[in-house]
């Protein structure tokens, strides 16, 4: 669906700080990477490394960052994939679809590109390796749409942001009347939940910026969780239907069958352009749509495995498609990562939350905060439930987020 559904990084200032830093991301660049994470010193005791397995494929390390070197023995598969998805399987017990094993048989190139989740195939795998991605500051991919959004079409003039770079806004009927339209304002019970997630999530990212590792992997988990139960939400309960197979057997490209759990849905409402959704997070396959900014993205941390920005639909459709998910998943969350980049970058008060503009002005990017819960036409917002669209969707998301451990 060509859905245009669509922070500030506390940089430590003391030179002793900064070249502790500096002496860990040194060490870190000397390890074998695996599932990366952020800590300000090294994990006391953390056994021997994680290693990669390796297929042999194009391959391009994971961005880093100065300012977040990955902790040693960090294992996001067991430490967040895994907890996580079993306990939002467990919410949606009549499907159970993040924990199975998928087969890459039927995977595509994009599935493949980073060595770092070979071997990890579960939707829970992908989606969490995803968010460790974007846990790290890069440029948003949003420079062919920045006018739109009050931005500079020069990607390289953005402030870089991640999921933690900048706070969560606290949100309250007034705030959201102005992000979403008076008509979308939740109820007093769903605002609650949202502030209690933004609570949550800033505690965990205070902490995680001033080096606790612990806290780090809770911000991390915490994500995760939010995503997989919108990977629910948009697309797992309703994946292996009749419906599905016939709008897949209709489009699909010559040679490519749906995969398991792989919804394929037209929304009537959109035109023939956009109607088309597919996959965890349910992308349209038009690489000049609302993906171009996941493309770009993408090929910043695989420039070896690359895709075209003019990509045909029948490619769009195996990779958006893919057994795997694993472009569909990075798209999911770069649309947090790209909606935040918004908030941050943009030089219009529409355009951000009105907690960042202050006595007619707004603050500078690093000191603004970042809200999910914005109308597409102002952030670049990809996700209906964040936006509340239904009415009921939004608390659906926000209640299996904040149910059993979190």
């Amino acid at each position: 669906m060509d859905k245009i559904k669509l922070s500030s990084r506390h940089l430590i200032s003391k030179i002793k700080v900064k070249k502790k830093i500096i002496l860990v991301s040194l060490l870190i660049s000397l390890l074998p990477m695996n599932a990366i994470a952020m800590a300000k010193k090294p994990i006391p005791d953390p056994g021997p490394p994680i290693l990669p397995v390796d297929s042999g494929g194009p391959v391009e390390p994971p961005p880093s960052n100065a300012d977040m070197p990955a902790p040693v023995g960090f294992d996001l598969y067991s430490k967040v994939s895994y907890p996580v998805g079993q306990i939002v399987d467990e919410k949606f017990q009549s499907y159970r679809e993040l924990l199975p094993q998928r087969i890459d048989g039927q995977g595509h190139i994009t599935d493949s590109c980073d060595r770092n989740v070979q071997g990890n195939n579960r939707f829970s795998d992908r989606i969490a390796y995803a968010v460790e991605l974007k846990m790290h500051p890069r440029k948003a991919g949003l420079g062919y749409v920045g006018s739109s959004y009050g931005m500079s079409g020069d990607e390289n003039s953005y402030a870089a942001n991640s999921l933690i770079s900048h706070p969560q806004c606290i949100v309250d009927a007034s705030s959201l009347s102005t992000t979403l339209g008076s008509k979308k304002v939740p109820s007093a019970a769903t605002i609650k939940k949202a502030n209690e997630f933004a609570i949550r999530m800033n505690q965990y990212r205070r902490e995680a910026l001033n080096g606790n590792t612990d806290s780090y992997i809770k911000a991390s988990k915490l994500w995760s969780k939010l995503m997989m139960c919108t990977s629910y939400v948009e697309s797992l309960t309703s994946a292996n239907t009749a419906s599905s197979d016939r709008i897949a057997a209709r489009n699909a490209p010559p040679g490519y069958r749906r995969p398991a759990s792989i919804l394929f849905y037209e929304d009537p409402y959109q035109n023939a352009a956009s109607r088309l959704n597919i996959g965890l997070f349910q992308f349209t396959p038009n690489s000049g749509g609302n993906i171009q900014a996941c493309i770009r993205e993408w090929n910043k941390i695989y420039p070896s495995c690359s895709i075209a920005g003019n990509a045909s639909q029948a490619e769009m459709i195996r990779t958006v498609g893919s057994s795997l998910q694993t472009f569909n998943a990075f798209c999911g969350v770069a649309k947090i990562t790209g909606t935040f980049a918004v908030q941050v970058n943009s030089s219009k008060a529409i355009n951000t939350h009105p907690s960042n503009f202050v006595n007619g002005k707004l603050k500078s990017p690093e000191n603004r905060c970042v809200s999910l819960h914005f109308q597409a036409g102002k952030a670049y917002n990809h996700f209906g439930p964040f936006q509340n669209t239904t009415g009921s969707n939004l608390e659906e998301v926000l209640a299996c987020t904040l149910s059993g451990e979190y």
